[in-house]
């Protein structure tokens, strides 16, 4: 099968460099066509970027917004610690009046502005209810104003939302009507205009509020923008930017060191031009699939530079060697691809494997990712041995006698780097019992590591501290309300079966369970709420009467009432029939893994005290962040798995070997394990980004071990000696593999001046483990090979003297 596939590549190497000109323009054709398919792509980070539409708990969201509208929202906290009463001061509040009337006409895709201004107030009078805005009639004196403090702070249902428990801070919520779900047709700004980010929701309309806010006419207040709206408007500008940033310096790194290694342009232009083409033809890929991009995709510039660069380097490095040897580039392109091209060609399928085994995930990015990666690996790998013998072919064919002899020198790295690669071919025929015992202690500390390894996520941590957004997120969180959410959904089974006082006791028993987890839950709100305060309303402002009345009439008569009082708020929390009913959580924005604490205390008190006149579902933002960070559970021991047996198998299809295969997954293991093993000790949580942590390190250590396995039993068979055939195997790849690991480690660690949190610690994780699988590949791989012999026994006088030295 090897020696099959040596003499197809062969006569591909020669194909290639006697018409590398239509080689060229096949090449500028698959970028033409990749580029018309990827004009319409679009960044998507929504979650239905995350969910199929058929996932059971996104159809639970779906059904939610479906009944109370979208759940998206801005929230601007302020203050105005330079003046009197703060956010009660009078020139304030005449700012924030007019603040909320420019809200309200100037940001798109807005339902609703709510704050203290326009809120909806409700007292009890003789002949029954009178809701009113709050300051409708505006207070001319400052005294009338602070009386106005009092009835708010004594009104539960807004402390904690709209104005802070000692009324320092207050606040403006303006609810979206649209979400980030939402087609994009419906969210463009200017339908016209494109689908440039400024020009679709949600920033069009954080861009709008942050404008307005900026305005002098309000200076003496300070904001803090946060909520829904904002939050996701600066992670589509983040990824957007933070993508092209990375790109460029990645681009610009791993130029500088083929610069460093190769001297010579066309050892940088030829795996650039490679690099490039496969990423487009990835986001072609991506365009024909009718997807979009996200967060995902941030990684696989950098993924398709690994890979590229790692087939170039392997080839160019034989490449230059052979022309050198034989003084003649269509020789050299014949030799090489002969000799290079199967390793290639197996790297690469095992890499697109690796990433392609993610697909099995149940997050639908994760799937996306799997096939686009693997497409984009795939692509790298045909362009490498095909259009980088264009860029080989420049220049003349045939070199003299004196300039042989010079490319000959530095072909293989010149005598420094083989004297490196040469000592720990020695290290490893010495202590290769010593290496063994190292990598079993190593081994079994990591596995004990892994077991400490946890699953969480905070999207607020994808922030970095350096981000006002952050700031601002983390202010409102500790002064007033929540950023994020959860909410339980009470269906009745019947029209008006939520006017029952045992059905409203029931959700107040599930709202009294969630407030006492208030490391979590801010705020909460229900229908419970606006009845508790129509009942004191009409008992003349009595807290002994914010109770749930025990009679349905009076209920249903409330309600009648506050309704033709022209009371509104009510239908935020009730669907139009009064079948169902929500129950809205505001939570900090902390770690997935305290909203799953809440969710499964709620669930376990549930089963102590079940519901007896309703049923209830959990559902919204926290919760869908909750089933992710099961899926991701599942995505990587499924992926992992299918990943590992699959390139077992391949390995040992590969070297004809079920010994030789499986030897050789144990270095493919160890960055694996050394890196989750890490995380484990460090406390460093997988999230839906470090997932892909344990697929990406096998199909970038794989690599490695193909090209120096490959090759070393080429040398034993050459000279059927394990220690002269390690010297020549590691003389001959060993500079390669040096080369590759370099770059990719500088590639990755582009990644570390991110913005993205999970992204700057993913580049660093990988940066390990490509560190981790060159040590495991240099050292563990010969370790075993010396230890196990399993390309069979030695012949010859070589063999005898080992024996003898041994």
């Amino acid at each position: 099968m090897i020696e099959a596939l040596n003499r197809f590549f062969e006569r591909v190497g020669l194909w290639s460099y006697d018409h590398r000109w239509i080689v060229l323009a096949i090449s500028l054709a698959l970028l033409g066509t990749s580029l018309h398919f990827a004009a319409g792509v679009r960044f998507d980070n929504s979650f239905e970027a995350y969910f199929d539409r058929g996932d059971p708990v996104y159809e639970r969201y779906l059904k939610y917004r479906e009944d109370f509208g979208s759940d998206e929202l801005a929230y601007i906290v302020y203050e105005a610690p330079d003046v009197a009463h703060g956010p009660w001061n009078l020139e304030i509040m005449h700012k924030i009046k007019a603040l909320t009337a420019e809200l309200e006409n100037g940001v798109p895709f807005i339902k609703e502005v709510t704050s203290l201004t326009n809120v909806e107030f409700m007292e009890g009078v003789p002949d029954g209810l009178e809701i009113y805005e709050l300051l409708d009639d505006f207070p001319e004196r400052q005294e009338q104003l602070l009386e106005v403090r009092e009835k708010v702070l004594a009104k539960p249902f807004y402390v904690g939302g709209l104005v802070s428990e000692d009324g320092q801070y207050a606040a403006i919520m303006l609810e979206a009507e649209k979400s980030s779900i939402d087609p994009l047709d419906e969210i463009r700004l200017d339908p016209e205009g494109g689908d440039a980010l400024e020009n679709l929701y949600p920033q069009a309309s954080s861009n709008a509020i942050d404008a307005i806010l900026a305005k002098p006419e309000y200076a003496g207040i300070r904001f803090h923008h946060t909520g829904d709206v904002p939050l996701n408007s600066a992670y589509n500008y983040l990824f957007q930017s933070e993508s092209a940033k990375l790109l460029t310096i990645a681009l610009i790194v791993v130029a500088a060191l083929l610069t460093l290694f190769f001297r010579a342009s066309i050892g940088v232009i030829g795996p650039l031009a490679i690099v490039l083409l496969s990423i487009f033809a990835a986001v072609g890929f991506i365009g024909i699939a009718g997807w979009n991009m996200d967060l995902m995709f941030t990684m696989v510039p950098v993924l398709l530079i690994a890979v590229g660069i790692a087939d170039a380097v392997h080839i160019i490095s034989e490449f230059r060697a052979n022309h050198a040897r034989y003084g003649d580039r269509r020789e050299a392109a014949r030799r090489t691809l002969a000799l290079v091209g199967t390793p290639c060609l197996l790297t690469s399928l095992t890499t697109a494997m690796g990433f392609g085994a993610m697909a099995i995930s149940p997050i639908k990015t994760i799937q996306h990712f799997a096939l686009y990666s693997a497409f984009g690996v795939l692509a790298a790998f045909i362009l490498s041995t095909t259009l980088l013998m264009f860029f080989l072919g420049i220049g003349p064919r045939h070199l003299s006698d004196q300039r042989k002899e010079k490319e000959l020198r530095h072909a293989k790295g010149g005598a420094r780097i083989d004297r490196f690669l040469q000592r720990i071919v020695e290290w490893n025929i010495r202590y290769r019992r010593h290496i063994l015992a190292t990598a079993a202690v190593v081994f079994a500390a990591s596995i004990a590591g892994l077991a400490q390894l946890k699953v969480d996520s905070n999207f607020l941590s994808e922030f970095s501290d350096r981000l006002p957004i952050k700031q601002s997120t983390l202010f409102a969180d500790n002064t007033i309300g929540g950023s994020g959410s959860l909410t339980y959904i009470f269906d009745s089974g019947t029209p008006d079966g939520i006017k029952d006082p045992a059905v409203l006791r029931e959700i107040e028993r599930i709202d009294a369970q969630a407030r006492t987890h208030d490391h979590v839950v801010t705020k909460t709100y229900s229908i419970v709420d606006i009845i508790k305060d129509i009942n004191q309303s009409f008992h003349g402002g009595d807290p002994g009467f914010h109770i749930i009345p025990d009679d349905r009439n009076t209920v249903a008569q409330y309600l009648l009432v506050y309704e033709m009082s022209g009371g509104e708020e009510v239908e935020e929390y009730v669907s139009s029939d009064y079948a169902r009913a929500n129950l809205e959580l505001r939570a900090k924005m902390v770690e997935s893994s305290l909203y799953e604490g809440l969710v499964d205390s709620i669930d376990a008190y549930l089963v102590d005290e079940p519901l007896e006149t309703t049923s209830a579902e959990v559902t919204g933002m926290g919760s869908l962040w909750i089933t992710l960070m099961d899926y991701i559970v599942q995505s990587q021991i499924r992926g992992f798995l299918l990943a590992f047996v699959v390139i077992a198998f391949l390995m040992c299809i590969i070297f004809r070997s079920v010994p030789v295969g499986m030897l050789s997954m144990i270095p493919n293991l160890s960055p694996v394990l050394l890196t989750l093993g890490m995380m484990g000790w460090l406390d460093i949580p997988l999230d839906y980004v470090r997932l892909l942590i344990g697929t990406v390190a096998i199909g970038i250590a794989v690599d490695d071990t193909i090209h120096l396995t490959t090759r070393f039993k080429h040398e034993f068979g050459i000279h059927q000696n394990y220690h002269a055939a390690l010297r020549a195997a590691m003389r001959d790849v060993g500079r390669a593999l040096l080369i590759t690991s370099v770059v990719l480690v500088a590639g990755f660690l582009v990644f570390l001046p991110s913005l993205i949190v999970s992204i700057a610690l993913y580049g660093v994780l990988v940066a390990f483990t490509v560190v981790i699988a060159l040590v495991a590949d240099f050292f563990l791989m010969p370790a075993l090979m010396l230890t196990f012999k399993p390309f069979g026994p030695e012949r010859g006088a070589a063999a005898h003297a080992d024996i003898q030295a041994a």
